[in-house]
């Protein structure tokens, strides 16, 4: 066969990484401009359809070339001059992402048959591919029958609270460089490789950049020392993950475990004996988003090293009681139970994240990680016992994969009386999800903004007061505030300042955060542009660049409907929620 063949399979295959440099998508139709959502390339005339059936013809071509015996260098070399070719990535991009992905999916098509038809619907799903394999479509075993729901009573204003911090999307860039070139055809620049500077405005800010860069470890260190001086009654802290920067085409194990290592030594050393809950993101990988569930790959192209790595990290940041026989090694997820009648449960999401190619093999519940959590869930139930739930990727993402997605929502609607608050990170934006049962309102995902700069946002962090233990407490989520400082002011005087930029009991006038309230909150902003655009001025955490460019009808629309969506399966809140839109 001809090279395109080769080529444009190893781009496609890899296509939502190596076309969207974040990997984190909700394929939005318009989006904030150069935000750090996903938003998926393809060849300019080239249609959704058009690319599956690309994808499945060239995949049948280059199964057979690997049949034939067609050199494992000649197709990685020709993987790159496609990804060159056919992308608006680099060649130093594409010399090093195409060597990092190759592997696994030579794997792939080397171990067993490999159906065009039903891997591109698997890989592409967000693009409305679709696969013909029933397996694909596989349900979780759910223990009894739902118990009518209990209404939650608002904490009384007299009630114990606790304050909870609230970390996610770190990337912390420990080669960031001021004065580098910040304006680099890269993902990630502000670096010394990051080529030179040729236009004056183009050197990196000291504090950190908007454009793509990383995050200064300087900034992190201020970022810490203004937390621990303002809020000194944090109770614990839940991190839901991404710690690796955007250098997405120069990882290596050796670098992620590094980089790892020195973020949690930060943070550790300004919170020596807090309690942390941390989540793994898709950038801890090698390649980035690549999760094989636990048994599935060769050791060479396993995960097993960074779980190892996780365990070591956070046995000292989990309560030591609860981590030895936690399930951190099998595959960075855990329960623990934090004080009586209070369980924390996390999940790896990234077994169900459609970028991650090791779906190809087998989507049916990785690693049985949901069958595990209807477990937890349940035993928890039995004990009385409520639960907030944490991962790094919102359910809501159409990135997320089509069953998984269904499934985990099941599962949230079973065990509604049990899961108090669900906490998810990755988007970068400051944002909200609510989990329906038919039109109730019956759970809510709290979306925290990101401590990168990556790209156009200013950085921030959240700070939750939580109903604390008492005899009728339902360990509610009563109010949260989110803090940020201005890149650019702190570029133009010289230092940070760090300040509230609203608490969101005020800033959208609720009663209450439950659910309902939620639901409200969302109806109200479909008929009230004034306050859509409050919200949307928080979900870019007060970016200049995207306040500029603001927010159009589509984009009005689009933010609306990510507020209801939890599963890109069931669009009918979304659609009941833009039909009475006012626009």
């Amino acid at each position: 066969m001809g090279t395109l063949c080769i080529y444009w399979l190893v781009v496609i295959m890899a296509w939502t990484a190596t076309c969207s440099p974040m990997s984190t998508s909700r394929n939005r139709l318009s989006r904030p401009a150069s935000g750090p959502e996903d938003f998926l390339v393809m060849p300019s005339g080239m249609s959704g359809s058009l690319l599956c059936l690309e994808c499945q013809t060239l995949l049948a071509a280059l199964q057979q070339e690997v049949v034939v015996g067609v050199p494992y260098e000649d197709l990685v070399a020709e993987g790159i001059i496609g990804c060159a070719a056919a992308t608006s990535m680099t060649l130093e991009y594409c010399q090093g992402y195409i060597p990092l992905v190759a592997p696994i999916v030579y794997h792939l098509l080397s171990n067993g048959t490999v159906d065009p038809k039903d891997a591109c619907g698997e890989v592409l799903s967000s693009l409305g591919c679709t696969s013909d394999n029933p397996n694909r479509d596989w349900t979780v075993t759910i223990q009894g029958d739902k118990p009518e729901p209990m209404p939650i009573t608002p904490p009384d204003v007299n009630s114990p609270v606790m304050k909870v911090l609230h970390f996610s999307d770190t990337h912390m860039d420990p080669y960031y460089q001021p004065g580098s070139n910040a304006n680099c055809p890269e993902p990630l620049c502000c670096r010394n490789s990051s080529g030179p500077v040729e236009n004056e405005g183009d050197g990196a800010w000291y504090w950190g950049d908007l454009r793509g860069c990383g995050t200064p470890p300087w900034l992190i260190t201020n970022m810490l020392q203004h937390i621990t001086n303002t809020h000194q009654d944090i109770s614990y802290v839940i991190w839901t993950g991404d710690i690796v920067p955007h250098s997405m085409w120069l990882t290596s194990v050796e670098s992620n475990l590094q980089i790892i290592k020195e973020t949690y030594g930060i943070f550790r050393s300004f919170f020596p004996d807090t309690l942390f809950f941390p989540v793994v993101g898709n950038h801890e990988a090698n390649p980035l988003d690549m999760f094989p569930a636990p048994g599935q790959a060769p050791s060479e192209l396993a995960t097993d090293w960074l779980y190892e790595e996780l365990m070591r990290q956070w046995v000292d940041l989990l309560p030591a009681d609860q981590v030895a026989n936690s399930t951190i090694l099998k595959g960075g997820y855990y329960s623990v139970l934090l004080k009586p009648g209070f369980r924390i449960i996390t999940v790896n999401n990234l077994w169900g994240y459609s970028n991650n190619l090791w779906l190809v093999q087998d989507s049916q519940d990785p690693g049985d990680e949901l069958t595990w959590l209807e477990d937890e869930l349940n035993k928890a139930e039995e004990a009385g016992e409520l639960v907030h739930l944490l991962g790094h990727i919102p359910p809501g993402l159409t990135l997320v994969e089509p069953t998984w997605t269904r499934e985990y929502n099941r599962i949230i609607n079973r065990y509604e009386n049990t899961i108090r608050a669900q906490f998810f990170g990755h988007t970068h934006t400051d944002e909200f999800e609510v989990f329906y049962d038919g039109d109730r309102p019956m759970s809510v995902g709290y979306i925290a903004p990101s401590q990168t700069t990556w790209d156009y946002y200013n950085p921030g962090y959240r700070v939750y007061t939580v109903e604390d233990q008492h005899d009728e407490t339902t360990w509610s989520i009563i109010d949260y505030e989110n803090w940020i400082m201005n890149l650019t002011e702190a570029h133009e005087i010289g230092s940070p300042r760090w300040f509230e930029l609203y608490s969101a009991k005020e800033e959208y006038n609720m009663e209450a955060l439950q659910p309902t309230d939620w639901d409200d909150l969302a109806t109200r902003m479909s008929t009230d542009r004034q306050l859509f655009d409050k919200y949307f001025k928080n979900y870019v955490k007060a970016s200049e660049h995207f306040l500029t460019e603001g927010c159009d009808d589509l984009c009005y629309k689009e933010r609306l409907c990510d507020m209801v969506t939890t599963d890109r399966n069931n669009m009918e809140k979304c659609n009941q929620l833009i039909g009475g839109m006012t626009v």
